[in-house]
């Protein structure tokens, strides 16, 4: 009797171990219902709703958002999801009232998209389903930006671009990511304010003439531009518009142009192609890139808070004193690029996979004066080039994982100072007849700064930097036959204290025998540091 009730426990016990062992592994799913509507139709069918994972967000650009906070754009579901490149968990439709309800969805955060042919699509972010049923309409918010912007009666729109110097508000700093699971809703600051808004997709507007009278992209519509398109009167774009361009289509404005989007919900410039009607697994590369939007014509333009991708060039001004601030570029042959102008002035943008080896993540061409600050660059075939007699300053930028971090060329002599330059091919490249100031910047790099083919009698300035360098920290390189410019290296730093080494990581005359000695200069590095130059890098906020 004693043995059989130890084996009734026994058996008791295993039939527990395995019931909790099923209901713990069991997994917990939720159901997502809502109501969505298309403008001005009775019959709301055929909207289709799908459940995507998060974007994944790039562990190196968290880092630099969490160490700077103040410079590039900080980055969150908003900036990185697109459908085209994620995956789908679940989808529904809609009813003719356009209710909807999706079961059965493992519990845990989402992007939903809702979409339908001729509608465009509408995105709402970080959607938590729970072990019940979650409504999509308790997602959507209309916030107003911290980076308030006001005009005024004398110049509208001039005025309504952020003033870089004065009136051009921080981050929160105490609002930072966490990791790429966190709720994004944690980079809202307090002063925001929300609303409740309806979930309604518009009609795609066909762009296929050219715009001769003032007009406004609206709000969460979608806007095709089926072929070239000039936009010669005032275009007024608002937040959360996506335009949508064709395969190799240019727009250009020649009129006045106010594209400034929100912190929180970006004006979306990309390539349209048939997958927007399509729910995918990812797939790559994309089908094909637009030409480029282009600004001419009226200096009244203000870009901020918008995204460009999918591009030969995602952005080319050729607008004198140009300010852009708080852009995305990425996976397009070239970035930002300005053009024949005086000056151009660029802030807190965000370039990322930039793939031409002859274009960059930012571009300056023949433009006499300007500012490069507080960007990120990263992944990219050349984070900056600068050429043809342009001499912006180039300070506070973050550049990593680029073959060439800065590349001066053509009688370009920037100031570059205090920038951080990591896991580059070369940080610093200069030739043909520029010669920059390079001060206080961090460079850790295979080769740090290369000149190549500097005329003499100029020199080139080197100072108080940083260089933590694999190959060379400073290379002068031949080109033909010029007599190549000395380098003044004095008072940086090698991370190392021996004469022998430092001299080991300069490459210059006294490592070239015979004739050829005549066509390099020599690189006076002394005095050395022998600790880290505490202000070299990012400085300020």
């Amino acid at each position: 009797m004693k043995m059989k009730k130890i084996l009734l426990s026994i058996s008791f016990s295993l039939l527990s171990l395995l019931l909790f062992f099923c209901t713990s592994t069991s997994p917990q799913t939720g159901s997502l219902s809502g109501t969505i509507h298309l403008e001005n139709q009775q019959d709301h069918s055929g909207i289709v709703i799908g459940v995507y994972e998060l974007a994944e967000l790039d562990p190196d650009i968290v880092a630099i958002n969490q160490e700077y906070p103040f410079i590039g754009v900080i980055i969150n579901q908003h900036t990185e999801f697109d459908h085209r490149f994620s995956t789908l968990i679940k989808t529904g439709e809609t009813d003719a009232s356009g209710f909807f309800e999706i079961n059965n969805i493992p519990t845990g955060v989402y992007n939903v998209v809702a979409i339908k042919d001729g509608y465009g699509f509408r995105y709402i972010y970080n959607v938590n389903i729970n072990n019940g049923t979650t409504n999509l309409e308790d997602f959507i918010n209309i916030g107003l930006s911290r980076r308030s912007v006001t005009e005024t009666d004398d110049n509208p729109l001039s005025k309504a671009m952020l003033d870089f110097e004065l009136n051009y508000p921080l981050r929160d700093k105490s609002k930072k990511l966490k990791g790429t699971q966190e709720n994004d809703s944690s980079l809202l600051s307090s002063s925001f304010s929300l609303e409740k808004a309806d979930i309604t997709l518009y009609p795609e507007t066909i762009i296929n003439t050219d715009i001769s009278t003032p007009t406004t992209f609206y709000s969460f519509h979608h806007y095709i531009i089926e072929q070239d398109i000039t936009v010669d009167d005032e275009l007024t774009i608002e937040p959360g518009a996506v335009v949508r361009l064709n395969d190799g289509v240019k727009l250009t404005i020649y009129g006045d142009l106010s594209a400034i989007g929100q912190e929180d919900n970006f004006i979306w410039f990309t390539s349209n192609d048939s997958l927007f009607s399509l729910f995918t697994s990812p797939i790559s590369p994309i089908l094909y890139q637009y030409n480029r939007v282009e600004l001419t014509g009226s200096p009244n333009k203000s870009v901020s808070f918008c995204k460009f991708d999918h591009a030969g060039t995602g952005l080319l001004s050729k607008v004198n004193g140009f300010r852009i601030s708080d852009c995305i570029f990425r996976n397009s042959q070239c970035g930002f690029k300005a053009e024949s102008v005086d000056s151009t002035f660029c802030r807190n943008l965000l370039c990322k996979v930039i793939i031409n080896e002859e274009q960059g993540g930012i571009y300056f061409n023949q433009v006499e004066d300007g500012c490069i600050e507080r960007n990120i660059v990263n992944d990219c075939e050349n984070g900056m080039i600068i050429k043809t007699n342009s001499s912006p300053e180039i300070k506070n930028n973050y550049i990593d994982n680029c073959n060439t971090g800065i590349d001066i060329s053509y009688s370009s002599s920037s100031d570059i100072h205090n920038n951080e330059i990591y896991e580059c091919e070369t940080g610093v490249y200069t030739h043909a007849g520029s010669y920059p100031d390079i001060c206080r910047n961090e460079i850790n790099t295979n080769y740090g700064i290369i000149t190549y083919g500097c005329s003499a009698p100029n020199i080139i300035q080197v100072h108080y930097n940083n260089l933590n360098c694999i190959y060379f920290a400073i290379q002068i390189k031949r080109r033909g036959y010029a007599c190549a410019s000395d380098i003044s290296a004095g008072n940086n730093y090698f991370y190392t204290i021996n004469e022998g080494e430092i001299q080991e990581l300069i490459y210059d005359k006294n490592d070239v025998e015979g004739p050829d000695q005549q066509y390099y200069g020599i690189v006076d590095y002394q005095p050395f540091l022998t600790q880290e130059y505490h202000y070299a890098g990012i400085q300020g906020e």
